[in-house]
């Protein structure tokens, strides 16, 4: 019954949209159990909301890179969190404040020795070294990076971006599993703030991967 309440009401806001402002951002539903009753396309237009209302709360570089955020990808990044069953009941409207950094376009990242690999950058390593996250951001802006992993403990580590562009986090150790992912946030205005997901890759830890010899 919730989910019916929630498309009249999405679907309502559409009609008044096309009736009224064709510029006025589509309110979001009060829940991701809401979200998920939706059609592609009215999905689509809360994503479309959330970014709209984002763009008119920034000033400047900050407002221009989060008017280009690519919708599509926006709604992605909903779909994709409201597919678990905990992250269900949370409000729409925070939860996409949470994932607009994901694919908020402007500010670019590189890691030293780590791939893009389209939704994280992966870096292929072995559980018994600690790993140092460096990199670099351009344009070149000084500010703050914060890396936290993505599951588990919640403790986060800080470093500063210096005038060059360039961070290097605080040696992190690594889980004895096969993907450690991190979650980094990149604060660098007058951009509008960045995350990226980081993989560490374990190679030892990996399924059907012989254990290393003595000699190793």
């Amino acid at each position: 019954m919730r989910g019916l309440i929630a498309t009249a009401v999405v679907l309502g806001a559409l009609a008044g949209v096309a009736g009224c402002d064709a510029e006025a951002p589509v309110a979001p539903p009060a829940s991701g159990t809401a979200y998920r009753a939706l059609d592609d396309e009215q999905r689509l237009a809360v994503a479309a909301g959330c970014r709209d209302r984002a763009a008119a709360r920034a000033q400047g570089v900050a407002a221009d890179q989060l008017g280009r955020v690519e919708v599509r990808q926006l709604r992605d990044e909903l779909d994709t969190a409201f597919r678990l069953i905990r992250a269900q009941p949370r409000p729409v409207a925070q939860l996409c404040t949470e994932r607009l950094p994901f694919v908020t376009p402007g500010l670019e990242l590189r890691f030293d020795g780590a791939e893009d690999s389209g939704d994280a950058y992966t870096y292929e390593t072995e559980s018994d070294k600690p790993l140092t996250i460096r990199g670099v951001v351009s344009p070149a802006r000084t500010g703050t990076v914060t890396v936290r992993r993505e599951f588990g403990s919640g403790k986060s580590f800080r470093a500063r971006i210096g005038p060059d562009g360039r961070f290097a986090l605080p040696t992190l150790r690594l889980q004895k599993i096969a993907n450690n992912s991190f979650i980094l946030d990149f604060d660098a205005p007058p951009n509008a703030p960045r995350k990226a997901y980081f993989s560490a890759i374990c190679l030892d830890c990996l399924a059907g991967r012989p254990p290393p010899s003595a000699s190793d």
